[in-house]
């Protein structure tokens, strides 16, 4: 059984897609190999309105499946490197379509 993430995303896809390929460059360990990192899609036919009620305006999505429930550890760090990479206030993950997952928190 798949337990799948999805990045809604406030930058436009092709924008989505370079920090996706950037991510998985700089971090083939967590994204190609552990954690498959999907590529940027269209939002779909309710994508809009969905990461609307996230809190945020949409323009693109992506998925990132853990395929090895034994596997988790590293995955809280595997999405905080994506909230990073896409800087506050343009990505919301979600855990399935259900529920936020919260970026990191900042010791400030």
């Amino acid at each position: 059984m798949t337990i799948s993430y999805f990045g809604h995303s406030a930058l436009p896809r092709r924008q989505t897609q370079d920090l996706i390929d950037a991510l998985r460059r700089r971090n083939g360990d967590l994204f190609v190999t552990r954690f498959h990192l999907h590529d940027a899609t269209p939002l779909g036919p309710f994508g809009a309105e969905i990461a609307r009620d996230f809190g945020i305006e949409a323009r693109s999505r992506f998925m990132i499946a853990v395929t090895d429930k034994e596997r988790l550890d590293g995955l809280d760090d595997a999405l905080d490197r994506i909230y990073r990479a896409f800087g506050a206030g343009r990505l919301i993950i979600s855990w399935e379509l259900d529920r936020v997952r919260p970026p990191y928190q900042t010791n400030s």
